[in-house]
């Protein structure tokens, strides 16, 4: 599946994306870390990553609703966006427990949206703005109108990003995470159509 939005495209994973993934996860590290600055990097094993995707991109029907897209601009894949279930206390569901062949609402839970721009020179470009919107226009498309986002309080850029788009915050925890020994909250942020 592709969906081209404007300047971007997202489309599904390919074969040729896991060269990019095992660099992203083994030596260029720095979208982990504005993303999530507490947590560690573990390193992957390319030939495990390979056959896992291999795996799954045989596995998946044509007309599955999309969990992830691969982010693509003039043709150079950069990132990507994913999406999972939550519940109404905004914990993860599970995948073996709900209808892969069902939106959100019919599960019962709102959809998590996420980007991760691992190239570092295409940041603060608007680059995540669009693809955020074109993932979301996809999830409205089969009935979705209502999308949540987690974040810290240190990630400016993904705040600016959220702000751009309408979100606003539903939820926060004070001091869940603590980078370079200041404390920063934990964020839920939503948006409805």
């Amino acid at each position: 599946m592709k969906i081209v939005y404007g300047d971007i495209t997202l489309r599904d994973y390919q074969l040729t994306d896991v060269e990019d993934e095992v660099r992203w996860t083994n030596v260029d590290t720095a979208w982990f870390y504005e993303d999530t600055p507490w947590m560690v990097m573990e390193k992957v094993n390319p030939d495990e990553l390979r056959a896992d995707m291999i795996e799954i991109m045989e596995s998946m029907p044509e007309n599955a609703i999309r969990w992830r897209f691969e982010i693509e601009v003039d043709g150079r894949h950069i990132g990507l966006v994913s999406s999972c279930y939550l519940d109404s206390d905004y914990n993860n569901t599970p995948w073996n427990s709900i209808d892969q062949s069902k939106n959100a609402p019919e599960n019962n839970s709102v959809r998590e949206i996420g980007i991760e721009i691992c190239e570092m020179e295409c940041w603060g470009k608007g680059i995540g703005t669009r693809a955020l919107t074109a993932l979301m226009e996809y999830y409205r498309s089969l009935g979705e109108n209502r999308f949540v986002l987690q974040t810290w309080s240190g990630n400016l850029r993904m705040l600016g990003c959220a702000k751009k788009l309408g979100f606003y915050e539903i939820k926060r925890i004070k001091g869940a995470h603590i980078v370079d020994g200041k404390e920063y909250d934990a964020l839920i942020l939503e948006k409805q159509f």
